[in-house]
């Protein structure tokens, strides 16, 4: 969820020039909360699906098919390009 916004805020950034700055902030916000509560910093780990209030990891595996190389890959993949755009 926390990757699929992400390209969400790039994209709308991309789409309304006048205002892409209040989108990359909202982008810049949501990747230091992913940096600071979702990755797992153990090494060689990935991201945790989502955390509680109290910022303990969710019981689910910490890679499966449609996390990590899609959502996780995918955010990755389209920030790289639409940024070479601008």
């Amino acid at each position: 969820m926390q990757a699929e916004s992400i390209v969400g805020f790039i994209n709308e950034a991309g789409k309304n020039p006048g205002g892409a700055e209040k989108y990359y902030k909202a982008a810049g916000k949501l990747w230091e909360y992913i940096k600071t509560y979702i990755i797992d910093k153990r090494e060689g780990s990935e991201w945790f699906w989502s955390v509680d209030a109290d910022g303990n990891p969710c019981e689910k595996p910490i890679v499966e098919p449609w996390k990590c190389p899609y959502h996780n890959g995918r955010m990755c993949i389209e920030v790289i390009r639409r940024m070479k755009q601008y």
